[in-house]
């Protein structure tokens, strides 16, 4: 009963500060993101779900990378708070080691690296991808299109002139239209003494009428193609055809793996997939490498200890774990003996200095 207990009260602590930590993380994060989805909104005229949607989409990224680090500052804010209420030194007087002060962390630690093993190899590219995919709906949207007289307005591959517009009915007098690398012509002109124009989402119609259509041909400038219409309806898309590259982040791990064993890689792309893999990994794990290391810190520090000196400790902790890191990918993107191992460097090394620690701190 009596470890039932404490184990209740060490992860509630915990969950506590994790909790809160997490929370100005992940908006910190989210905030930027915000900001350009925002932006984009604005540039490209998109609507309230496709805001939603992309931040939706975003979230579970932005908690893989909060996650970690909000742990890692939970633990030895937990552990600080401790000591400066005297309640380790009471635990150890109570016939507490120190492996069972850490038990409730760790079991906290496991279930959180567990958690990120699922979303960061699977759960947060499919997610991902979506986000990629909103963006990319929104960059090949045209910019939102709105209809003035006396103005060139730009639809893609053709410019819109309209000499009077009536609001209310949608109704132009003398359209003029003008089409943009085409193919095979010199220049391309339609013509309309009248028309309506139709305006949606993804695309522009237009009814004309009473108009003449011109075509300039490249090869020779003298030969021109003209026909005359009393009624021609168009309809002009506002969306761009574009195709993309999957990006490695927008692929879940099983597909890197396949793709590694089933396709005809180069050197660069498949030292950045093992890479990737090798990422995704270290940062779920992470949370039992910096418990590892944040404890003998946490059980070293005394009873005028404040909260201040687990916050120091924590930026140190974390800053060199994500500089060995990124070291690490470094040097596994350039030589492909090491691109699995490579961004495990901060995992190699913060065993070892957890075990120094353990062992010179605490003598364990």
């Amino acid at each position: 009963m009596r470890v039932s207990i404490f184990t209740r009260y060490i992860a509630k602590s915990l969950l506590t500060f994790f909790a809160g930590v997490v929370g100005v993380l992940t908006f910190v994060i989210f905030m930027n993101h915000f900001i350009k989805v925002l932006d984009m909104a604005m540039t490209y005229g998109t609507g309230l779900g496709w805001i939603i949607s992309s931040l939706l989409n975003i979230l579970p990224d932005v908690f893989c990378l909060s996650a970690p680090m909000a742990f890692q500052i939970a633990v030895l804010l937990t552990l600080t708070n401790m000591s400066e209420q005297g309640e380790l030194i009471a635990l150890r007087a109570a016939g507490f080691s120190f492996k069972e002060i850490v038990r409730p962390l760790l079991a906290c630690a496991i279930v959180l690296s567990i958690i990120l093993v699922i979303m960061g190899n699977w759960l947060t590219p499919r997610s991902y991808k979506k986000f990629i995919n909103r963006r990319e709906e929104a960059y090949s949207k045209i910019t939102k299109v709105t209809l003035e007289p006396k103005t060139f307005i730009d639809l893609g591959d053709w410019d819109l002139y309209l000499e009077n517009l009536d609001d209310k009915t949608n109704t132009a007098q003398l359209i003029h239209l003008i089409r943009k690398n085409d193919a095979g012509a010199l220049s391309t002109k339609v013509n309309a003494s009248s028309g309506k124009i139709i305006l949606s989402d993804t695309a522009i119609g237009l009814q004309l009428k009473d108009g003449q259509m011109q075509r300039v041909s490249d090869k020779d400038a003298s030969s021109i193609i003209a026909a005359n219409f009393d009624d021609y309806t168009m309809n002009i898309s506002l969306i761009k055809e574009h195709t993309r590259k999957l990006r490695i982040g927008e692929m879940t791990t099983t597909k890197l793996l396949r793709r590694l064993r089933n396709d005809p890689l180069d050197e660069k792309t498949a030292n950045e997939f093992r890479t990737g893999i090798s990422m995704r990994n270290v940062l779920a794990l992470s949370p039992l490498i910096l418990l590892f290391v944040s404890c003998p810190i946490g059980f070293s520090l005394g009873k005028r200890t404040n909260k201040g000196w687990g916050m120091l400790f924590s930026v140190i902790i974390i800053f060199s774990f994500y500089l060995l890191m990124t070291l690490g990918l470094s040097l596994g993107k350039k030589y492909a003996w090491i691109s699995y191992p490579g961004p495990w460097l901060p995992v190699f090394v913060g065993t070892a200095v957890g075990y120094w620690l353990w062992k010179k701190r605490l003598n364990i």
